[in-house]
């Protein structure tokens, strides 16, 4: 007999869930509000690792301290406009367009909007490397809607790019009377790969206290299996589906739900070792990279089977043919079967090989590592390979 474990310790991370992905990106709500923040001085001297701008449709050219990865193209430069947004490949500036396709390039959009420095506030790029975020730059907007100019009214809100490619939105404070909001988030301008925080929560105006964050850093799931029974795991989203060893990467914070399923001779016996437990499916939030255990055992129990009122299951085909009547059916799973069998009793017994779990169809042939002796009465076969 063999019987078949399948390993994965599970650590679930309830406050990180994704809500989103474009399959490039992942959209988590933080589970609390974060905010770096930037000198925010307007009458700074610009340096490589501090700039600005300000007024009414204004924009700020900043080189990276390093090369950002967006949507797969890797940037040196970015620019920064006073409408909310962070353009890859534009000058910009632009303000309430479609965040799906903006015919103008990659964007961030912290807030899609029509806003205002020209009073008060602006867009400030600072370069920041300390702990315990290490190094990232932090663009940071105070500024009014177009309609509030004026007004003090002002709007706080920040966008941090780390080096590994990950995207923080913070949304501090809101003052606006009149905001709109034409859908805030990320795009790579394809019509296809975008992520909406306006869509998916609210408007950003109604967000104070909120942080969301877009990561591409995916985490690995790994399978591993022992034992003796058989079966395949698969998984939701796709990304595992084996009966070895095989493992995958998903979306940090993504929730993944695996399926057992065992094959034509064994059952599932449960997960253990981990979160999950019982027999169903296992639901769990990626927040580390995970390994787990689900059991799988050959079932012996009902793979001989005799017809009747009840139905009786045999462990070997021996021990059904002892009890067997004359004329009487043995049916056997379309499996292998260490054993050989002496017909030693004047009856006749028709053996049926090649049936499916449930002895409802015929799916293939029975293989008998063994001998068949008959020594008396007869024996019918039907479907069985002798090896």
């Amino acid at each position: 007999m063999r019987s078949l474990l399948l390993f994965m310790t599970l650590v679930f991370m309830p406050n990180i869930l994704l809500a989103g992905s474009d399959g490039i990106y992942g959209m988590i709500k933080q589970p609390g509000a974060s905010w770096d923040g930037t000198d925010a001085n307007p009458l700074a001297t610009p340096t490589t690792g501090y700039d600005f701008a300000y007024g009414d449709e204004s924009t700020v050219v900043y080189t990276l301290p390093w090369s950002f990865t967006f949507y797969g193209q890797t940037y040196s430069q970015i620019t920064v406009d006073t409408n909310g947004n962070i353009w890859f490949g534009y000058a910009g500036p632009l303000n309430s367009f479609d965040l799906v396709s903006n015919t103008n390039g990659p964007v961030i959009a912290a807030w899609n909007s029509d806003l205002s420095s020209y009073f008060s506030g602006g867009a400030f790029v600072q370069h920041k490397n300390d702990l315990p975020l290490g190094e990232r730059v932090v663009v940071e907007w105070q500024a009014e809607s177009y309609t509030d100019e004026g007004l003090a009214l002002p709007n706080n809100f920040e966008i941090v790019l780390f080096q590994n490619g990950d995207i923080r939105a913070d949304y501090k404070s809101f003052a606006a009377v009149n905001a709109k909001d034409s859908g805030s988030g990320i795009s790579s301008n394809d019509n296809t790969h975008y992520l909406s925080i306006t869509s998916a929560f609210l408007p950003v105006y109604q967000l104070s206290g909120n942080s969301y964050g877009f990561t591409t850093t995916r985490l690995p799931l790994q399978v591993i299996f022992i034992g003796t029974g058989g079966g395949i795991v698969t998984s939701n989203p796709a990304g595992i589906a084996c009966n070895t060893g095989c493992s995958s990467t998903f979306l940090t914070g993504e929730q993944v739900t695996l399926h057992p399923a065992a094959d034509l001779v064994s059952t599932f016996s449960g997960w253990s070792n981990g979160t999950c437990t019982g027999l169903g499916d296992c639901l769990l939030t990626l927040g580390v990279a995970e390994t787990v255990t689900a059991g799988f055992e050959r079932d012996t129990t009902h793979q001989v089977y005799v017809p009747g009122v009840p139905p009786t299951y045999y462990s070997t085909i021996q021990g059904a043919y002892n009890i067997a009547t004359d004329a009487s059916e043995i049916k056997i799973w379309a499996t292998t079967y260490n054993e050989s069998l002496d017909c030693n009793r004047p009856i006749t017994v028709n053996l049926q090989g090649g049936y499916d779990r449930d002895y409802a169809a015929l799916v293939g042939e029975s293989v008998l590592f063994g001998q068949i002796i008959i020594s008396d009465g007869s024996l019918i076969v039907d479907s069985i390979v002798l090896q």
